[in-house]
């Protein structure tokens, strides 16, 4: 069976919780690393196709009501668009405040003896 992983990079090369464009073949994809943790998604936005890498991370933030205290969610990891917003969670790739089908692909990313490793199988 062939592996489908490719290695993207030294872990050191991924800031703390930051946001990196690489290019694995045809793929464009976001890989980033929050805490020990790393993700990747397809680097374009849903909406109108801006690269996400070029986006913010943050927690969700909702409130129930105009005028309701804010709360945020301290579990959660969003990657925000840089163009309109847009926020998708990292883990599932599913927009935030869109549709069900708004979602970028996400593809299985784990780190091994320091290197990052995304499966695009």
């Amino acid at each position: 069976m062939t592996s489908t992983a490719h290695d993207v990079g030294a872990l050191a090369d991924f800031g703390e919780r930051g946001a990196r464009r690489v290019q694995v073949g045809r793929h464009a994809i976001v890989v980033v690393r929050w805490d020990d943790e790393v993700y990747a998604l397809r680097d374009t936005c849903a909406h109108q196709g801006a690269p996400l890498s070029s986006g913010t991370l943050c927690h969700h933030v909702t409130a129930a009501a105009a005028g309701a205290p804010i709360v945020l969610d301290p579990d959660s990891r969003v990657l925000r668009c840089p163009w309109h917003g847009w926020q998708y969670d990292l883990c599932t790739g599913r927009s935030l405040h869109a549709t069900e089908r708004a979602r970028v692909r996400t593809y299985p990313a784990r780190v091994a003896d320091g290197r990052v490793y995304v499966d695009l199988g």
